[in-house]
């Protein structure tokens, strides 16, 4: 695991997604001190949510397709012939990175958004800017292997980033829309674990949450995102 976490630390995907992602709320804490917070914590959603969600899909897409791109996957499995221990070290540092990116973002915007609306007769409130970040943060994990996941089915970080948003933003959105279906897809669960620890008040929803049905459907999501990309790793030839 410390050979993995060294490429966390050192090479350069996770620095930029770090970077972006600070950027991203810097942004979002200018634009509610120019325009104010506006309405549904939006700055709260797009400034935290949207560029840690994307961000913990790159870094597990890339941490699980790295070596397939550096074509050293060969050689890493030379040191460690056991594959399943190859993706837990893997995985674990992946989950590591996305909560850190998280936590970070949560960190700077707390009193960058309740300073930036101090002006504006809507304020951010220092505790609903660390609920929205305690939500982001279960939620991320959820994202952090799927991405993981499809990195390591394409064998592709690239490919494994480009079809983790194509089915975020596309399949699973689409399919959301969907009566009954729609109620069992990844987004709509997430959701309702995101509603439930943050408050429907927070998000101005009055839906109605199934805690217990999100979580193991969730679950379940995961399971088969996991059980699938590890099946194709071990019993494929490496190039």
């Amino acid at each position: 695991m410390r050979s993995e976490w060294r490429k966390m630390t050192v090479l350069p995907t996770p620095k930029w997604t770090v970077v972006a992602t600070v950027a991203a709320v810097l942004v979002a804490a200018l634009i509610v001190a120019i325009a104010g917070a506006g309405e549904d914590n939006l700055a709260l959603l797009m400034g935290i949510g949207l560029p840690t969600w994307i961000g913990s899909i790159v870094l597990g897409a890339w941490i699980s397709g790295l070596e397939y791109g550096q074509r050293t996957m060969r050689r890493t499995l030379t040191r460690n012939p056991n594959r399943l221990s190859v993706i837990g070290n893997k995985l674990a540092v992946a989950l590591l990175g996305g909560a850190g990116l998280t936590i970070l973002a949560t960190a700077i915007a707390i009193p960058l958004f309740s300073l930036a609306s101090s002006g504006h007769e809507l304020k951010v409130a220092a505790s609903d800017t660390l609920n929205v970040g305690i939500g982001n943060l279960v939620n991320n994990v959820a994202y952090v292997i799927a991405g993981f996941s499809f990195g390591l089915f394409t064998r592709s970080m690239a490919g494994g980033m480009t079809v983790a948003l194509a089915f975020f933003f596309v399949i699973d959105s689409l399919l959301t829309q969907i009566p009954v279906v729609g109620d069992y897809m990844l987004a709509a669960v997430s959701t309702e674990i995101f509603h439930a620890i943050v408050g429907n008040e927070l998000v101005s929803s009055d839906s109605e949450v199934n805690l217990a049905r999100a979580v193991a459907v969730s679950v379940l999501w995961l399971a088969v995102f996991v059980g699938l990309s590890t099946l194709r790793f071990v019993r494929t030839d490496v190039d």
